[in-house]
């Protein structure tokens, strides 16, 4: 049967336990009364919650007193706020103020203190800060509106025609396997390359209003691109007027696209997130490769396979799909919180103490894993800057700026890595208790080290976190 000495919680202050024999703890409201003359009831004006101050008499003692006495009053005179683990209330985020130690000659191998606590509060004076996360959002929106006005720009003048629907099958091939890895909910709308090919070929302007709906606005609202009102080209412009409204998306499948699923990133973790975009920027990588290469060989004076109308066709889709996945790639980056780094322990709480209350640890990222990311998104957009137009450069830019100001925030509250060399090969679980005083961070060394059974690591360097 559980009694109430089983739901104490063994007491301590950033790490450093002690024994409490009583404490105390003011409660209520702080108030100012008001009386006036000819009333017989005054006016009450409630001015917030009591101050918590928290008071203990506490004790620690054994033979090793005096070693447990120093390391209290470490704890207690570092500066800033701390952890304590109160008996009755659990964990409180508090201030030591006012805190005394003494001894007495007929209480042998035992050190007495006064411990006095003032609950910690929020900050006065707030300091504006840049949203580099909106800002990076903002941009990656301003990047897929640049990318699908040229898409739709190339195939303006395209003579759809005098394709060649084989050659255009075997071009559009790698775009396809992008869509269907990375934009699974359009595999619906395009199954296979031969439904590919025949969109961009009958209905060019379905895949940008598909493109274009698989993200969200900025706002949150969703749209194709379709325009729903007439064109505001003049008559004496109907033949170009009569270009463009091909490419624009018929209204029945721009309300299909609208009915899709929400597929906007979100964030689980660190470390899901840097996957998802490691496997995003490869695949647009990939097909910037194609267009480079597909450039560097018209430029080389060889013959366009399936003629310029079907090359023009293919490199239009490669750019439109690999300037989308970058888009993808920047706002999974954008969805990476910036977390505060977290403080490192100033003491080791025993084992007994983190079973009956297990040390909560933020997540927070690896900076190297963060810097990685930035990197390879940079990458990304670096090699879409090399065939793009001068207004689509800048575009490219913008958000490589923004990417960089915004991982390297998330990246600045992150933790370094560090290299630790075993002699022999020991259970996750003892060497985050030896490297960290933690054990639940055994499930951190097994994933950063591929390790296959986390009761046994093997012998040789491991990659740790420095704190």
């Amino acid at each position: 049967m559980t009694t109430w000495r089983d739901e104490l919680h063994p007491a301590s202050f950033r790490g450093v336990p002690f024994h409490v024999d009583s404490d105390s703890m003011p409660v209520g409201r702080r108030t100012q009364i008001h009386e006036y003359p000819q009333r017989d009831k005054p006016l009450v004006e409630d001015l917030g919650r009591v101050t918590r101050e928290i008071k203990m008499a506490a004790f620690v003692i054994g033979e090793d007193f005096l070693i447990k006495r120093d390391a209290l009053l470490n704890a207690l005179d570092k500066p800033g706020a701390g952890e304590l683990i109160h008996p009755w209330y659990g964990r409180l985020m508090v201030t030591a103020t006012g805190c005394s130690v003494g001894h007495e000659r007929r209480e042998g191998g035992m050190a007495r203190f006064d411990l006095v606590f003032v609950e910690d509060g929020e900050k006065g004076f707030p300091a504006g800060v840049p949203n580099t996360a909106r800002q990076l959002e903002e941009s990656s929106e301003t990047l897929l509106q640049s990318a699908i006005r040229r898409y739709k720009a190339a195939m303006a003048v395209v003579n759809r025609a005098r394709l060649a629907v084989v050659v255009l099958q075997n071009g559009i091939a790698g775009v396809q396997m992008a869509i269907a890895q990375e934009l699974r909910q359009l595999t619906g709308l395009v199954s296979s390359v031969e439904a590919l090919a025949d969109m961009l070929i009958n209905a060019p302007g379905n895949f940008s209003a598909m493109i274009r709906g698989q993200f969200s606005s900025v706002g949150g609202s969703r749209s194709t691109g379709y325009r729903w009102g007439p064109s505001s080209s003049t008559s004496s412009t109907a033949s170009a007027s009569s270009s463009a409204s091909s490419i624009e998306a018929d209204p029945e499948f721009a309300s299909t696209v609208a009915g899709l699923p929400e597929a906007d990133p979100e964030f689980a973790s660190f470390a899901a997130s840097s996957r998802a975009i490691a496997t995003q920027v490869e695949q647009s990588r990939e097909l910037a490769a194609q267009v480079v290469a597909a450039a560097a060989a018209i430029e080389a004076g060889s013959t366009a396979a399936g003629g310029a109308a079907t090359a023009a066709v293919i490199e239009a889709a490669r750019e439109l799909v690999r300037d989308a996945l970058i888009v993808l790639a920047v706002r999974t980056a954008a969805v990476m919180p910036v977390v505060q780094a977290p403080a490192p322990l100033s003491g080791y709480p025993s084992l007994q103490q983190q079973v009956v209350s297990p040390i909560t640890r933020p997540d927070v990222p690896v900076t190297a894993d963060v810097v990685a990311v930035r990197d390879a998104i940079e990458a990304a957009l670096v090699a879409a800057e090399q065939t793009a137009p001068h207004e689509h450069f800048e575009v490219l830019e913008v958000v490589r700026k923004q990417v960089r100001a915004h991982l390297t925030e998330v990246a600045r509250a992150g933790v370094r890595l560090a290299e630790v060399t075993t002699l022999e090969s020991l259970p996750a679980v003892v060497l985050a208790y030896q490297r960290y005083g933690d054990a639940t961070r055994a499930a951190e060394i097994v994933t950063r080290n591929k390790v296959a059974h986390p009761g046994f690591l093997p012998v040789g360097v491991l990659a740790v976190a420095q704190e």
